[in-house]
């Protein structure tokens, strides 16, 4: 049996909703307790995590670069440098993107 591709994602899209709309609804009230809320507090860096890890360390598999020569490391350890230095999220993208598309321009 084979689905097609758009009755997948709406079906992840229903399923997605319907878990994070269970925590906003007044008539069903979940209450988690301490160690739960601190726990998800971790939820957010870890994904992010997961998503900028094997785009840095990996990235230059996608070029002829090496790992020393790939505009994806730099960029990374910049963006690092930029989000512990500024505050605002918006500059921090902006600060590394752009650090991304200049080395990428000079290698």
């Amino acid at each position: 049996m084979s689905l097609n591709i758009e009755l997948i994602i709406v079906l992840m899209a229903v399923i997605t909703f319907s878990c994070r709309y269970i925590f906003f609804m007044k008539c069903f009230p979940v209450r988690l307790n301490h160690t739960t809320k601190k726990i998800l507090e971790f939820t957010a860096p870890s994904v992010l995590t997961a998503m900028w890890v094997p785009i840095v360390f990996l990235g230059h598999k996608a070029t002829e670069n090496s790992l020393l020569t790939s505009p994806f490391l730099y960029a990374g350890l910049i963006t690092l440098l930029a989000a512990y230095k500024l505050e605002s999220t918006l500059n921090i993208v902006v600060v590394g993107m752009s650090t991304f598309v200049v080395i990428s321009w000079l290698i």
